[in-house]
């Protein structure tokens, strides 16, 4: 007997805003400088924005600066190779 294939679950809105600013961290200028801008979209809701900031403000290598517009300045260090 065969087995039914189930739908994958789609995605939270806060897994879709943290992959979002993932894709933002990652890119090469902002992997260079070890910063990057980020902003709430309108259409992502405030609570997981809020969320996503406690969970990146509890990580030792990671500072993060409100700016006068809303966004973040989010500044990270070079971990350390062990």
């Amino acid at each position: 007997m065969a087995k039914k294939a189930t739908a994958p679950t789609p995605p939270s809105s806060y897994e879709l805003l943290a992959r979002r600013i993932q894709k933002l961290i990652l890119v090469p200028r902002a992997q260079l400088e070890r910063q990057v801008v980020i902003t709430r979209a309108p259409d992502e809701l405030e609570a997981d924005w809020d969320l996503l900031l406690e969970q990146l403000s509890e990580e030792e290598s990671v500072t993060l600066v409100p700016q006068e517009d809303g966004s973040v300045r989010l500044t990270w260090v070079k971990p350390n190779a062990e």
